[in-house]
């Protein structure tokens, strides 16, 4: 059979039910044998290459299934390097296949014709090229095994048109879909952490998001209960536990962090972190974030424990198998009675909340997401990309569940929120909505895929906060500079009507200027059978919580 019969034949075999992408002539045999199989694997044909990768992030983020990504060569496949790069660095498991010119024309700078695996190799999990018949359906199922195994990410497969074409051996009837065996935390370490803890006066546990990817958050939680000790989660991880849960610290951090979370993280004096990756929005300063804390690091990835510095104690594992076996050792001690640091927890979710309940006009956008908490239940998707609005998101929004937070964390890549929606949307499955969160300025990257949701009956939500600034990039130029230049965008409150964007493409929106009126907009869009775009109004010189360490955040919007 051809090639490319081949590769559709395995991606039917390793359960993939969808695919995002745009055809071209470099990747039309592929197509063709898409064509064949309509009724096996559903194609929705994206508006930008970008997005297509993004769809299929935002696709395995809410159902934990994979997707695919396809799309031609040239100019269209290098538009998927920002997807996969997104995708990869949040360690989102896909195959992404970008068509290519004839192996003959390829590096004589022939039309659409350009080195992909060179260029996708630093920001992807395994980039290759297809050039040999002979290997070729080895290296297509070795994609699969490798997108999934480990840390996960993305494997893009370029392939030239010629290859598409080729005859190959394989024979899809004995075709048996790839397994990962992931490794096992040593028995001895996790005897040697249940050592630390039982001797540490003030433990804390580290949620990351390999915690949620894993889908341990439920046994992790239930660890913390037996051994009474707070947890705080990394902007990755939330939702894995519910807001209010006696034991939930919140978000440590110097930008989507929260005042409890960097207070518990601060007290601490053994550390359990589990499936992150301490990046540096997370940490800050590394000296003021590590103090004469002791860390446990338990990660999939062996390359992952000391990147950032050496823990005390580093132990290689999956998150799921390292955290049954701290559950059961937890189990063989007994239930622990809880300190009174931890019986303050409860009190400090309280007093420790930042200020949403501002009723001035222009519109705070802290009250933005006081009303977003208050309309959306649980089972509500959010998507955000990148900008003072998701940091706003991260510090305020409240998420009860995992897998209904699916943010762009590893990149803050604009553009990622209303593709990702529209790919949660159809892998969730179960009709719930998602909300993308972003500022004016993020709605017009992408923006052309709410046309592609109206289109396909996917009727997300899109919720602008409205400030009419690069409202980061502003804060930042006037704390750290003293200067505002080329940041200022007046008219997105003016003169451009993001309502009349949203009815161009066939979605209904509104647009709200008074915080009493929010409430009401959310329930129209929520009743909406299209797309629906709200452009709220807000106050264009606020500011958002940061700082350079964990110890000193400096807060706005306080009174």
């Amino acid at each position: 059979m051809k090639l490319s019969e081949a590769i559709v034949a395995i991606m039917i075999k390793e359960g993939i039910t969808d695919a995002f992408g745009i055809p071209g002539a470099g990747i039309n045999s592929l197509y063709h044998e898409m064509d064949k199989v309509q009724d096996k694997i559903k194609h929705y044909t994206m508006r930008h290459e970008e997005s297509c990768v993004h769809a299929a992030s935002g696709y395995y983020r809410s159902s934990g299934k994979m997707a695919v990504a396809l799309c031609t060569s040239g100019p269209g496949a290098t538009n998927f390097i920002t997807g996969i790069y997104t995708s990869n660095i949040d360690s989102i498991p896909l195959v992404a296949i970008t068509g290519q010119g004839v192996r003959a024309l390829m590096g004589k700078d022939a039309f659409q014709c350009v080195d992909m695996v060179e260029i996708a190799k630093p920001i992807s999990k395994l980039a290759v090229c297809l050039t040999n018949p002979k290997t070729a359906v080895d290296e297509v199922i070795n994609a699969f095994k490798v997108a999934k195994e480990g840390k996960p990410g993305v494997v893009v497969i370029d392939l030239p048109l010629d290859m598409q074409q080729c005859e190959v051996e394989f024979d899809p009837a004995t075709y048996v879909p790839t397994t990962v065996t992931n490794p096992k935390a040593s028995p001895a370490a996790i005897k040697v952490a249940m050592d630390m803890l039982a001797d540490a006066k003030n433990p804390v546990i580290l949620m990351g998001g390999g915690v949620i990817l894993a889908q341990a958050q439920e046994e992790l939680v239930k660890f913390a209960e037996i051994m009474q000790i707070p947890v705080v989660t990394t902007y990755m991880a939330k939702g894995g536990i519910p807001v209010n849960h006696p034991l939930n610290a919140g978000n440590p951090g110097i930008q989507v962090g929260q005042p409890i979370g960097n207070k518990v993280f601060v007290e601490s004096d053994v550390v359990l972190a589990i499936g992150n990756r301490f990046t540096d929005r997370h940490t800050g300063a590394i000296g003021v974030y590590r103090g004469s804390r002791k860390f446990i690091h338990i990660n999939v990835e062996r390359k992952e424990i000391g990147k950032i510095f050496t823990p005390d104690l580093g132990i290689v594992g999956d998150a799921k198998d390292a955290i049954a076996q701290l559950l059961t050792a937890a189990e063989n001690i007994g239930q622990e009675k809880g300190s009174a640091r931890v019986a303050e927890i409860p009190k400090l979710q309280v007093s420790m909340k930042r200020k949403v309940d501002h009723d001035c006009v222009p519109i705070n956008p802290h009250r933005v997401f006081d009303e977003l908490n208050k309309a959306f239940d649980d089972d509500t998707m959010f998507t955000t990309g990148c900008g003072i609005t998701q940091i706003w998101s991260g510090q305020l929004q409240e998420i009860n569940k995992p897998k209904r937070y699916l943010v762009s964390g590893g990149s803050g890549t604009l553009g990622y929120d209303i593709p990702a929606a529209f790919g949660a949307m159809l892998g969730d499955k179960k009709g719930n909505k998602a909300v993308c969160v972003m500022g004016d300025f993020g709605f017009t990257f992408h923006v052309q895929e709410i046309a592609t949701a109206a289109t396909n009956n996917v009727p997300l939500i899109v919720c602008i906060v409205n400030n009419a600034y690069l409202g980061l990039i502003r804060q930042n130029q006037k704390f750290a500079y003293g200067y505002e230049y080329g940041v200022a965008m007046p008219e997105n409150q003016a003169t451009m009507d993001y309502v009349k964007v949203a009815e161009g493409f066939a979605c209904e929106g509104e647009r709200v200027f008074k915080p009493e009126d929010i409430a009401k907009a959310f329930e129209r869009a929520k009743k909406a059978t299209k797309p629906y775009i709200i452009d709220i109004v807000c106050e264009p010189q606020a500011h958002c919580s940061m700082g350079q360490d964990i110890e000193n955040v400096k807060e706005f919007n306080a009174e």
